[in-house]
């Protein structure tokens, strides 16, 4: 009989329970349902109610070439608003942020920069503003975050690989390299001129065309341009230059060849003593006839809080800079900035040092306009990329100049270049 009782007790509960179905709960469930019921509608009008935060397709209106494209990452979290400029794996990190609603704000003080843009209708209209030369300029913008995805379609020819470019027509022509990567429609690359390289182009090849584009706050770069039938791309950049690239075998058995970094620019006399001067972020003078440099080695850049490539060989200055400096390294960063109000442009530099994490002497040593480098630096012959790295040995004089900097876009010229700096400043220190 008891057996036979507990089988009844069992049966009437399934019974219970399938009348119930899904509703019916203990009070431990239904108030676990409840917690995830809360987190649940927590969640969904959180995301709900922020529709700044996410990746936007943005692009750069001009009136003279197509829309350049880049993407605009702004995430959310309570108070706090983040932003970045985004190309590809380059990123260009805002320093402060804000969001109240209608307006995004975002502020980018190495650059002496803001993005200032209004939210409607789920999208993005604004401006991106920075100080340049005496003056600001503004470059409007328009984001969404439409799908701008393009597929690989019957005419997508394979342009991945190394290319010679001739940029210009007539006395303006210059010779530039150039790299791409593809995948499919999607294309990837750089160009590289006297001055590094442009950082990472993104953009597609599509029925025979390519589209590569670059907005990073201080560049906004364009390249488009047709494959022909003989495998050349013919093209223009933003400005209306005029490009065509060949493979490299192709372009060099024709005579192009680009201009070589390390003769690029030369001084006057290579037996004199190289001099310098400048202001250091707390506006005292410093000279190379100071007492720190006597029977140095000392390497020189010339920089500037404005230029990207500037920012890019920093850290590898930095890094040789720690290593070294014990064993008798100097290195001297010499800005020419926009405005030419020392007050506002030692604010920069101390920006810039603060972003790098700069110990050694970073000195305000003129301006951007016109022949200022040949008034300041009149010893150099050719000076024509920001940066520009002077080797000068223990005896003063100059053993060698490298014009640029070619940045982790270029991959391996990237990693020789680095190698080189190390093996050129360990043999001067060894001499």
């Amino acid at each position: 009989m008891a057996t036979l009782s507990f089988r009844r007790s069992i049966s009437g509960a399934s019974r219970r329970k399938r009348a119930c179905g899904t509703v019916c709960l203990g009070l431990p469930e239904l108030l676990l349902f409840l917690l995830f019921a809360v987190v649940f509608l927590m969640v969904g009008c959180g995301s709900a109610a922020d529709p700044i935060s996410g990746l936007w397709n943005a692009q750069i209106i001009t009136d003279t070439s197509e829309p350049i494209a880049f993407q605009l990452d702004v995430r959310r979290e309570g108070d706090k608003v983040t932003g970045a400029l985004v190309n590809g794996p380059d990123r260009e990190e805002a320093t402060a942020g804000s969001f109240d609603g209608k307006t995004l704000t975002l502020k980018f003080n190495f650059y002496d920069a803001e993005l200032i843009a209004t939210l409607e209708n789920g999208k993005l209209g604004g401006e991106f503003t920075r100080q340049r030369g005496k003056t600001k300029i503004a470059r409007k913008f328009t984001a969404s975050k439409d799908s701008q995805i393009s597929q690989a379609g019957a005419d997508t020819p394979n342009v991945a690989g190394d290319w010679i470019l001739t940029v210009g027509e007539g006395a303006g022509q210059r010779i530039w390299s150039a790299t791409l990567a593809q995948d499919g429609a999607k294309l990837s690359g750089t160009v590289i001129p006297i001055s590094g390289d442009w950082g990472t182009l993104s953009g597609y090849v599509k029925d025979g065309k390519i589209y590569l584009s670059r907005f990073d706050g201080i560049r906004a770069l364009l390249w488009t341009g047709a494959v022909t039938a003989d495998g050349r791309i013919e093209g223009r950049f933003d400005d209306n230059r005029q490009v065509i690239a060949e493979r490299v075998q192709q372009a060099m058995a024709q005579g192009a060849k680009p201009q070589d970094p390390e003769t690029y620019t030369t001084v006057k006399d290579p037996s004199a003593p190289f001099t310098f001067e400048g202001l250091d972020v707390n506006g005292k003078s410093v000279r190379s006839t100071d007492s720190r440099f006597k029977d140095k080695v000392v390497i020189v850049t010339i920089t500037g809080t404005w230029c990207p490539n500037c920012h890019e060989e920093a850290p590898v200055l930095v890094d040789l800079y720690k290593k070294y400096k014990d064993k008798g390294l100097e290195i001297v960063a010499l800005a020419y900035e926009y405005t030419g109000d020392t007050p506002r442009d030692l604010e920069q530099l101390k920006i810039y040092a603060q972003r790098h994490s700069i110990e050694f002497p970073l000195l305000l040593a003129g301006t951007t306009e016109s022949g200022e480098i040949a008034r300041t630096l009149p010893q150099l012959v050719n000076f024509g990329a920001y940066p520009t790295t002077i080797y000068v040995n223990r005896q003063g004089k100059v053993d060698a100049i490298h014009a640029g900097f070619e940045g982790k876009s270029t991959g391996d010229r990237h990693t020789k270049l680095v190698a080189s700096i190390q093996a050129r400043t360990k043999k001067l220190l060894e001499q």
